[in-house]
């Protein structure tokens, strides 16, 4: 499998020679390997095989593989990335209904937040279980990172007079909507819930779907249901796997310090501070803020310093798993204006735990440990570009400090118990709760310094005013900290060439800084040991760089230091000062002109390599860099030996397979071996105290994750061979590749990254990054770095906003090593041979300042260049003027220019003699310097336009060597980041012998010194024939403001050119009068060297000028290859009449489309075989049911053609009415057969057995499930609404589904104008099209003879079956069904849309019938037009928004060429209906009959055939047997119809010729609109019949218009309730009582709302109330929905329509006098589908409406009578008892009736008990039922005490002046 020699068969473990420390995946204590010292890297002792080795398990050695240690890195291509650009992406959500909402008769709306953006809906009243159906779109403009980390919130929100209520609410970040399949989710729960109260559960449900489409996705339209029978807790929106309940859970961020932050603040002031302050203060006032899922918590702000120490946790509160992919942690640097950020780092919560289930799983788990901050050049001043670097958009171009921190998630079980207990701890210690009210967080006091309310201040927009804040509170700095062992680590480099410099920098004297962190940085003030010395973790730091003491850290055995004193070579003193031995820099020189181009300059680097070292110290966790790398070293090679494979599979190679399965093999022993390792270290660290929760865990995982792949691999392995099937394991393969590839990134970092700096006069110019990962040194092979101790080149590219073109300002090669100081005696080991270092007096121990080389030798370089194919275009003609820049070390050469071509062919060879190399000979064959080859575009004014480059490998030849040319191979050119097209070259580097350059083998001198490439170099030419087929143009755009009118094509190809006849008038016939021309070409044999062919368009002006209209160029000429038809079995062709042996018929396609077919049908070559037999094919042909006497019928051949069928048609109508659409008045229409079809489409999707069809009627009919409804085959639960005639409905293009139609001819774009990466820009160039086909074919001698004789054009290949190309006369038929889903056109977020046509220059605007304010409108339109092939042959269908005032606006558009329909093979024109009926709602409406058309098939095809006979038709050698006589009037009838028709759906099975024929269909059409390029604005549902006028004409059009919905009344009478809840208690006597009445209305129609009277004063819950609800209401039986047409507002012009399922709402109230009504209860009843009523009062359970009693439809029953429960929120509040009886409109004028208790028919009065009435009206009555009845003995006691009180009380004041008067008296 792998050609490169495996070097790496070594033993996992059993290296333990280990310095400072040993590989941290091997922790075999092997006591045998101490003595080995002198073995590194691959060469493990052979007799260490048979040694103990017990931590391994199973097997006493692991093989391992490692990618072939090469002293140079490989080849990358790809010289520079283009910047991130911000792009167009477009969410689309669709709210459809909620459910369950909490809350007691709420009015919800659904609010819709994507980031700044609110979009809501209308407001429901009184529901707890709103229908919406509202579609939102919102529109972004932004960077990926940025847009994929937006949420998207939806909150239901209940509307009252004066304040709104969250009733609860969900969201999820746009990520997670991203990666479901098809970027979205479809028809899915979402659960609100309370952030704020997280004990109170579930608030409710909200049915949408969400979907996210970035340019050119496609959304894939479904069919909306609305099923109340709907289980929620299996529907609901959350990814695959996430389990349906989410607990709550805490999320605390713990941040505890921060370092090496930028010293100086990028503020204005900051100069004028400094000259204050002086330079040692450090300027910034550091703050971290946490974003996590709209919530935003910030620490405190630590004044001037950049080492800040915060010890604080930010607490987030959100439900687990969360719907969110990343948390981001930004520094900011709180300024006087406003804040800076520093450094931006995501968290991406997938790399940091694991979703599996039991304890495979683990929850976010991180450090503590260090992140590492990247962004702008530390000493950048104020620039634009640096802020979006430091917010985390692009790459970082340097190191901005980091920030050590710790993230922990624990799930909450009860509520909000731990949480609330917490912060009552840390109240009263500080008041560190943040607001929830705002957005800003209170400040914690340990932060000091004011601005209490700072908030996230410079937070940027996304987060402020929106997101809630979190708790922030202290936390216990990590006691790791003080232990933390922190180590010595040395980074070497040697600049080994130094090339391309920029002229501009070069003016200056140039050298190169290698920093690593704060190290190594020489323009900053302070070195980072400095600094940190002030932290507490480093104050015991080791002095000096000794050998650790050997327990520390893997427990392995450790050689001792004083072992060899050459391997420690750094002097302990040297320590003490960190700064002192650093050597970070090269020493300025000045660069020296390249030979051959004055743009660049080099060093000249002869003789002395300068050398760099930087010391520095850090953590020791490079255990963490060392599984990477392993994981890594797995990963490359399984992605390598994947890649062959699949180049392999590409080329049809039969060794694919092997391959393949050697690769799976291979990887599952790596795969093994890591395993191991892993096992080990677990093993080794279980108690050791610094291995992180999360290192612990990934080994876990991946260890886990390993094993899973190696089963998954095993599987893939083992897979049987099926058809088809090296592709899907081509596919497994790559999501393995996939998987390994995300467990390759360490999530903890550990050393930042290596960045490389070329400084011009000390200013930084241009930089490169290096991950310090790929130079970490490992003893181990395969944990090292991919680039350690190797030679690897570097493209520096200036920092910030990058021009156009090559952005390279210099290439590096340079050698890195980095590894522990204790390690450092390995780091010349990898340094090629010939170079020696030099000490230039330094002490013996201290690193080399230059590498001396041992001897140079002279070569020359030849570059062959050939040819380049794809190149961009450059000039306005879409053409460029290309040639080829090769620079190699100090030399550079210029190839020809070649004008106005994307695929020059140079075969130019640009020698470059006297190059001296330095190094080994052997080191420079193995591994030679790189080629870089430029691309550039010539502009005679300005400067030459970048196109591309790649990089290229010289094959080296020395003088003692036999000479063999080098071959020619394609190398891909990069622009940036689009692909830039391919260059066909060759490289040799030939080493100039002795006796001088003589003896080197010859070039070919042309005049002007220029030399050919030599013969044996270049391919070897064949002859070939192209013959080409002219067909057409099509839709030319102008050219320099002129239409063209007398276009030419050129097809170019090898440097011949073959012109077609020039079109005289283009605007009358845009078709070429000659129609095949043929060229003989010179071309390669071996075909991957084909050259391109491109075809030009001029247009022939007056004067004869010609002027260029656009051309086209294809890469690849292997498509056109002649692949001869495959030849039909041998007995077939003897019995096959003499004329017809030429049968093969239009199959000789350059594209072969009959092997094409062959690779769709494996089992077509087992049936033709068979057909030898003549075998029989049963087809089934539907008896027809009992059938009465049919009306007469006036055409005798219509009668025996289908009479019968006719007959059944109309049977089944009868047999279906009261099923199928619910009402008996329902006429069966064409939408019957709509409803019908996507019912079928449903079943299908949720069938059990989705193919119970095709098991009789079709083998190799795998997407015709639409098909025959399985004659006589068992239909389970179908019954006989599958007796209705289907269609397929298809959710995209026709094209997508048959391809373009291009059988016949291929289309070609022609473009112009210069391209580039901007949106639409295609579009721009885009000028018109070609329409034709290429043959190519190798000539045998015979074939150029014959030829030269004067052949006739009738023997060519590519006209075989091609239709004349004369004027077509066509009559087309356009129905558009419907549109879904359209871009809203007007401000309130509706569109008012109506259809425009245009076909040439016809145009049919259909603005009269416009559907207003809707974004799915339903059109049932069609549209007859006459056109004539080929001038108007592409019909666009545009959908325009109506408006009154203004232009109208174009929503989106679709385009159909109609002529590739018309004369494709698939038959595209009618599509065959799946029966054959003469009338009715199916009714045949071809030309021709389905015999008819058979036979014209036949014929056309050369097939031999149809031959009828009673009961089969042979057609070929194919026999198809099934019914063909039915009875007529009691007369047998023959007809063929039926099986020809079944026949022509089974067209494909026909050996050679046969190809699937377009059936009756629906297709979906994507809209799109030049305003949004690429975007999604809509799709719309249509069909094109296409009928050529020279047959008979077809019948009347399908009548699709809308059905209208009809008129229904809903009458409902409330008789009684009972046990309605009491709500009044009486002020006096404290009794209960309710004054109950009863409110209605339909769904929708809340203006029709209707109440009952009052039936006061119930004491039981018994109210009676006799009152009739009358219910108007329109209604779509087939959809099942209630229409309703009303004006939004009073400003509305037109009535807007809606379609709302069948609900009824009862409620039940309590009335109130003085205050608002009180609300008892509620019943929502779906009129579809209720529960039978209740017989009696007391068996009326709340659990009717929920259990699954049997349900009954208003729509079938007529009337319903019983009881049903009111209830509340899920406790029953009351029984109704209530007669239902719906009738239709007509029913309900003949007998009429009368609301409430009135006329007609009018209701008795309810017999109410006296107690019933209003205490305010009768308030006499009021007393004397609620006092005297009660009290009526007190009130007598009372009178007659009062009377007694009152006589007493008389007595006693009349007394005393009685008795005094009668002593006066007497």
């Amino acid at each position: 499998m792998d050609p490169k020699p495996r070097k790496g068969k070594i033993l996992f473990g059993l290296k333990v020679k280990k310095k400072k420390k040993v590989n941290a995946d091997l922790v075999v204590a092997n006591k045998g390997a101490v003595d080995s010292e002198t073995e590194v890297g691959s060469e493990a002792s052979p007799q260490l095989e048979g040694e103990s080795n017990e931590d391994q398990p199973g097997s006493s050695a692991v093989r391992t593989r490692v990618i072939t240690d090469n002293k140079r890195s490989r080849v990358n291509t790809h010289i520079q990335d283009s910047e991130v650009k911000p792009q167009s992406f477009q969410i689309a959500i669709n709210i459809t209904e909620a459910r369950q909402l909490v809350g007691e008769n709420i009015d919800p709306s659904v609010v819709i937040e994507v980031g700044d953006e609110k979009k809501q809906t209308s407001v429901k009243e009184g529901t707890n279980a709103p229908f919406y159906n509202e579609y939102f779109v919102f529109d972004f403009f932004a960077h990926k990172d940025v847009f994929f980390d937006k949420v998207i919130k939806l909150t239901v929100m209940h509307s009252k007079m004066l304040r709104s209520f969250c009733v609860g609410s969900f969201k999820l970040d746009v990520w997670t909507v991203y990666r479901q399949p098809g970027h979205q989710f479809f028809n899915k729960w979402a659960m609100l819930t309370n952030p704020g109260d997280i004990s109170t559960g579930v608030k409710g449900y909200v049915k949408c779907d969400i979907s996210v489409s970035a340019k050119g996705d496609a959304m894939q339209p479904e069919h909306k249901a609305s099923d109340a029978e709907e289980q929620i807790d299996k529907n609901l929106l959350i990814p695959e796997g996430f389990p349906s309940e989410r607990p709550w859970a805490r999320f605390c961020v713990k941040v505890y310090r921060a370092e090496g932050l930028p010293r100086n603040n990028s503020s204005i002031m900051a100069n004028v501070t400094k000259a204050f302050i002086g330079e040692n203060t450090a300027l910034i006032d550091p703050y971290v803020v946490v974003s996590f899922f709209k919530q935003v918590g910030r620490t405190s702000t630590q004044k001037s310093t950049a080492d800040p120490v915060w010890n604080e946790q930010i607490v987030f509160i959100e439900m687990f798993p969360p719907l969110c992919q990343r948390l981001k942690i930004q520094v900011w640097d709180e300024g006087s204006m406003s804040d800076v950020a520093i450094g931006t780092h995501y968290f991406d919560l997938r790399r940091i735990s694991n979703e599996q289930d039991g304890d495979r799983g683990f929850l976010p788990t991180f450090g503590p440990a260090w992140i590492n901050l990247y962004g702008s050049a530390r000493n950048y001043s104020l620039g634009d570009d640096t802020v979006e670097l430091n917010e985390g958009i692009g790459e970082g171009v340097s190191y901005r400090g980091r920030v050590y921190m710790e993230l922990a998630v624990e799930i909450l079980s009860g509520g909000t118990g731990t949480e609330s207990k917490l912060t009552r701890m840390i109240k009263p210690a500080k008041d560190a709760k943040a607001g929830k009210a705002g957005a800003k967080d209170v400040k914690t006091p340990a932060g000091g310094g004011g601005g209490g309310g700072g908030g996230a201040g410079g937070a940027p927009e996304d987060d402020k005013g929106k997101a809630t804040a979190a708790e922030v509170l202290p936390v216990e700095s990590p006691p790791v900290m003080n232990t933390d062992n922190r180590n010595n680590f040395l980074l070497f480099g040697a600049v080994f060439e130094a090339t391309m410099i920029d002229r501009k920098i070069g003016d200056k004297p140039v050298n190169f800084e290698f920093s690593l962190g704060t190290y190594g940085n020489i323009l900053e003030s302070s070195p980072q040991t400095s600094t940190s010395a002030t932290s507490p973790s480093v104050s015991h730091r080791k002095k000096g760089l000794d050998v650790p003491d050997a327990g520390e850290m893997f427990g392995s055995s450790r050689r001792s230091s004083s072992s060899s004193t050459s391997l420690s070579p750094l002097l302990p003193r040297e320590a003490q000062d960190g700064t002192a031995s650093n050597k970070s820099t090269t020493s300025p020189e000045k660069p020296l002109v390249v030979e051959g181009n004055r743009y660049y300059m080099y060093l000249p680097l002869d003789k002395k390599k300068p050398c760099i070292h930087v010391l520095s110290e850090w953590e020791d966790r490079t255990y963490r860099m060392y599984h990477s790398n392993m994981l890594e070293n797995i990963a490359v090679l399984f992605e390598e030996g994947v890649s062959a494979a699949a180049e392999l599979h590409r080329k049809a190679d039969s060794a694919v397979e092997s391959t393949l399965k050697t690769v799976l093999r291979d990887f599952c022993i790596d795969a093994r071996g890591f395993i191991a390792a892993a096992e080990a270290k677990l093993k080794a660290e279980l108690k050791s105290s610094y291995l992180t929760q999360l290192d612990k865990k990934r080994l876990t995982m991946c260890k886990q994750e390993l094993e899973s792949m190696i089963g998954e691999a095993q599987a893939v392995g083992q897979r049987k061979r099926k058809a088809g099937g090296m592709k899907e394991m081509l596919q497994d393969a790559t999501k393995l590749t996939h998987k390994i590839r995300f467990l390759v990134e360490e999530p903890q970092h550990t050393v930042p990254d290596v960045f490389v700096w070329l400084l011009s006069n000390n200013k930084r110019v241009a930089y490169a990054r290096i991950r310090t990962r790929d130079l970490l040194f490992s003893s181990s092979q395969e944990a090292r770095g991919i680039h350690c101790g190797k030679i690897i080149t570097l493209f520096l590219k200036p920092p910030g906003k990058r021009v156009t073109g090559l952005s390279v300002q210099a290439k590096l090669d340079v050698y890195l090593w980095f590894g522990a100081s204790s390690d450092s005696g390995h780091m010349l080991e990898g340094l090629p041979a010939g170079f020696l270092p030099t000490t230039e007096g330094a002490d013996a121990r201290s690193p080399p300042t230059y590498l001396q080389c041992a001897g140079q030798h002279q070569f020359q370089l030849r570059c062959h260049m050939y040819q380049a194919r794809g190149l961009i275009a450059a000039d306005n003609t879409g053409l460029s003027d290309p040639f080829a820049r090769v620079t190699f070390l100090s030399h550079s050469q210029t190839t020809n220019i070649i004008s106005q071509t994307l695929s020059p062919t140079w075969n130019q060879c640009l020698p470059m003699s006297s190059l001296l190399i330095n190094g080994d000979l052997q080191y420079i064959q193995q591994e030679p310097p790189r080629v870089i080859i430029e691309v550039y575009d010539d502009d005679a004014l300005g400067k030459a336009e970048y196109l591309g480059a790649t990089v290229a490998v010289p094959e080296v030849c020395l003088s003692y060597e036999l000479y063999s040319p080098p071959t020619l191979r394609y190398s891909p050119l990069h622009c940036g980041s689009q692909p830039g097209g391919e260059l066909l070259a060759a490289f040799e580097l030939l080493k100039i012998p002795e006796s001088g350059p003589q003896k080197l083998p010859d070039l070919e001198e042309q005049e002007g010194g220029i030399y050919t490439i030599p013969e044996n170099i270049r391919p070897v030419l064949s002859t070939y024939r192209l013959e080409v087929l002219f067909w057409g143009l099509r839709e030319l755009k102008k050219v320099q403001l002129l239409s063209v009118d007398r276009p030419q094509v050129f097809i170019e190809c090898a440097g011949k050119t073959l012109r077609s006849s020039v079109i005289q008038k283009y605007k009358s016939n845009p078709n070429f009068t000659t129609l095949v021309d043929i060229i003989e070409l010179e071309l390669p044999e071996n075909e991957h060297l084909l050259p391109p062919l491109s075809i030009t368009v001029v247009d022939w002006r007056a004067f004869g000028r010609s002027t260029l209209v656009g051309n086209h160029v294809i890469n690849n000429l292997k498509a056109f290859k002649y692949v001869p038809p495959p030849a039909l079995p041998a007995p077939i062709q003897t019995q096959r009449p003499p004329t017809d042996v030429l049968s093969p018929g239009p199959a000789p396609t350059p594209q072969s489309l009959s092997t094409e077919e062959q690779l769709q049908h494996p089992g077509e070559t087992s049936s033709a075989a068979a057909l030898v037999t003549s075998q029989d094919v049963l087809i089934t042909v539907e008896e027809a049911p009992p059938i009465p006497p049919p009306t007469p019928v006036k055409e005798p051949k219509k009668q025996k053609d289908g009479k019968a069928k006719t007959a059944r048609c109309r049977s089944t109508k009868r047999r279906r009415r009261t099923i199928a659409d619910e009402s008996a008045e329902c006429v069966i229409d064409w939408w019957s057969k709509y409803y019908a079809s996507v019912e079928k489409e449903a079943k299908k999707d949720s069938s059990p057995f989705p193919q119970v069809f095709e098991k009789v009627t079709s083998h190799s009919d795998g997407d015709k499930k639409k098909k025959q409804k399985g004659k006589g085959a068992p239909e389970p639960s179908i019954g006989l609404k599958t007796k209705l005639a289907t269609l397929k409905l298809y959710n995209k293009e026709l094209e997508a589904e048959f391809g373009p139609f291009d059988d016949w001819v291929n289309t070609y774009e022609l473009f112009r104008g210069k391209a580039s990466e901007e949106e639409g820009a295609n579009e721009e160039r885009f000028v018109g099209k070609f329409k034709g086909r290429f043959c190519l074919y190798k000539l045998t001698e015979d074939e150029a003879e014959d030829w030269d004789e004067g052949a006739e054009m009738g023997q060519l290949r590519v006209n075989r079956g091609i239709p004349s190309n004369g004027p077509v006369q066509v009559l087309i038929r356009v129905y558009i069904v419907s549109a879904s889903n359209l871009h809203p056109a007007d401000p309130d977020g509706k569109a008012d849309p109506y259809i425009v046509l245009r076909l040439g220059k016809n145009e049919i605007k259909d603005r009269d019938n416009y559907i207003p304010k809707q974004l799915n409108p339903v059109f049932g339109r069609s549209f007859e037009m006459h056109a004539t092939f080929p001038q108007e042959s592409l019909l666009s269908v545009l959908i325009y928004d109506y408006d009154l005032v203004g232009g109208d606006d174009l929503i989106g558009e679709t385009r159909i060429d109609l002529e590739n329909r018309f004369y494709s093979r698939h038959r595209a024109t009618c599509g065959l209906p799946t029966e054959y009926c003469l009338e009715g709602y199916n009714a045949w409406r071809d030309c021709l009959k389905p015999s008819e058309l058979l036979s014209k098939m036949c014929r056309e095809n050369s097939v031999d055939g149809p031959h009828f006979s009673p009961g089969r038709i042979i057609v070929g050698e194919k026999v198809f047997t099934g019914k063909t006589l039915f009875m007529h009037e009691d007369q047998p009838v023959e007809s063929y119809e039926h099986l020809s028709l079944k026949i022509l759906h089974r067209w494909e099975e026909i050996a050679a010729v046969g190809c699937k024929l377009v059936p009756e269909h629906i297709e979906t059409r994507t809209l799109f609109s030049k305003t949004r390029p690429g975007m999604d604005q809509g799709q719309v549902q249509m069909w094109v019949d296409l009928f050529p006028m020279d047959m008979p004409h077809p019948g009347p059009s399908v009548d699709i218009s809308p059905r209208k919905p009809k008129g229904y009344e809903l009458r409902i009478i409330i008789w009684n309730t009972e046990d309605v809840i009491l709500e009044d208690s009486n002020f006096i006597t404290g009794q209960k009582s309710s004054d109950i009445y009863i409110k209605g209305w339909l769904k929708g129609l809340e203006d029709d709302r209707q109440e009952t009277d009052v039936h006061y004063n119930s004491l039981t819950g018994e109210g009676n109330f006799n009152w009739r609800f009358v219910f108007p209401f329109s209604y779509l039986p087939a959809e099942k929905v209630v229409v309703v047409r009303k004006r939004e507002s009073i400003f509305s012009l037109d009535k807007t329509e809606q379609k709302i399922p069948a609900i009824l709402l009862l409620q039940v109230w309590d009335f109130e006098t003085l205050s608002s009504d009180d609300f008892l209860g509620t019943l929502e009843l779906d009129l579809h589908g209720f529960p039978r009523g209740a017989k009696t009062a007391k068996s009326c359970k709340v659990d009717m409406l929920t259990d699954g009693t049997e349900k009954i439809s208003i729509f079938q029953q007529k009337r319903a009578r019983g009881w049903w429960p009111f209830s509340k929120s899920g406790e029953l509040t009351g029984k109704v008892e209530a007669d239902f009886h719906l009738v239709t409109a007509e029913e309900s004028e003949k007998n009429p009736v009368g609301r409430a208790r009135k006329e007609p028919e009018p209701l008795p009065k309810p017999n109410r008990p006296d107690t019933s009435f209003s205490w305010f009206v009768n308030p006499f009555k009021c007393f004397f039922y609620l006092v005297w009845r009660n009290y009526k003995k007190y009130i007598i006691i009372a009178i007659l005490l009062l009377i007694t009180a009152l006589f007493l009380a008389l007595l006693f004041y009349t007394l005393p002046g009685a008795i005094s008067q009668k002593i006066v008296e007497g």
